[in-house]
């Protein structure tokens, strides 16, 4: 989908902004192609060739990169007071979901690649153990 949603053919898109490149590229809204809000053609038939793809019952596509794609996980599935296991080096927006939901970090070390320099992942048995451990403090 190519267009300006909200921009209202121009009459609200930023003065800076039409200044620079004209009224003429805000003209261009064309939502009647298809919506990512609510898909009904061409999106809606990726998405579901996607799920397909993924092994998924159904997969939705999203803006606002990896993000947005993190913060919907975490607040989705966790309520306030939840616990979510995760290693030290996740991805920052991990952690700005779980302040924002109120969810609470246990960390977990993860596995260590000395000839890379990095770490690596978490094997389930280092999982199952944290679970143990945290289920015992509980």
């Amino acid at each position: 989908m190519f267009g300006f949603p909200g921009h209202n053919r121009g009459r609200a898109a930023p003065l800076p902004m039409t200044q620079l490149i004209g009224e003429r590229p805000f003209l261009h809204d064309i939502s009647e192609v298809d919506n990512l809000s609510t898909p009904q053609g061409p999106i809606l038939e990726a998405q579901k060739q996607a799920a397909e793809v993924f092994g998924a019952s159904k997969t939705w596509f999203l803006v606002g990169g990896t993000t947005c794609g993190i913060h919907a996980a975490i607040m989705g599935a966790c309520s306030p007071g939840d616990t979510l296991i995760l290693p030290r080096n996740s991805h920052k927006s991990a952690l700005s979901a779980m302040v924002l939901s109120g969810v609470v970090p246990r960390y977990i070390l993860s596995d260590y690649d000395f000839n890379w320099d990095m770490p690596t992942t978490i094997s389930p048995s280092q999982a199952s153990f944290k679970i143990f451990t945290l289920l015992i403090d509980f």
